[in-house]
């Protein structure tokens, strides 16, 4: 089989997604999901430096296997039972190795970490020691989301232009906002 390349928006689309190819769904023989926020931050840091995230390992099959569908809203008292699918003859693909990764991205691009959301802080961009984190996400309640940060899933899947988000940016700011900012 031949490696291919995907965008994370289209592969955030094939996580519990029947009509993308039987979806991508995680084997009952995987782990459960144990990433920390710092570690999804840092994963996002890492996209944005277009730094390569590897690659996944998917079994496409017809068989009849215990699986389970992707967190969307992740929270510590969840118990993987709760997600379970019927087991069924039909396509799927099922993620053998990159769980960690489809997962976090599914959380912070179509849920949540115990209730708080992935914000991205729009002015970010410059190496800073001691973490040598360029890009600063943090997950916080969503209520509190304020410029210079947004709630990144808006970002990502937005259907404005360019020109559209860095107007209704710059708007949000509620100030003047400094060439040097505007830059970033």
């Amino acid at each position: 089989m031949k490696n291919q390349k995907q965008t994370i928006r289209k592969i955030v689309g094939f996580l519990n997604n029947v009509e993308e190819e039987g979806g991508f769904w995680l084997p009952n023989i995987q782990r459960p999901f144990v990433w920390s926020e710092d570690q999804i931050c840092r994963l996002f840091d890492s996209i944005l430096r277009q730094y390569p995230i590897s690659t996944l390992l998917i079994w496409k099959t017809n068989s009849t296997i215990r699986h389970r569908k992707f967190i969307d809203n992740w929270k510590e008292t969840l118990r993987l039972s709760d997600f379970y699918v019927p087991e069924h003859p039909n396509k799927k693909c099922l993620v053998l190795d990159g769980q960690q990764r489809l997962q976090s991205l599914f959380i912070a691009l179509r849920g949540s970490f115990e209730g708080k959301e992935l914000s991205f802080d729009i002015l970010s961009g410059e190496l800073t020691a001691p973490d040598d984190v360029k890009y600063k996400f943090k997950f916080i309640d969503p209520a509190t989301i304020t410029f210079p940060r947004v709630k990144f899933k808006n970002l990502i899947f937005t259907t404005k232009n360019k020109r559209e988000v860095t107007e209704e940016l710059l708007s949000s700011a509620g100030r003047a906002v400094t060439q040097a900012e505007k830059i970033k």
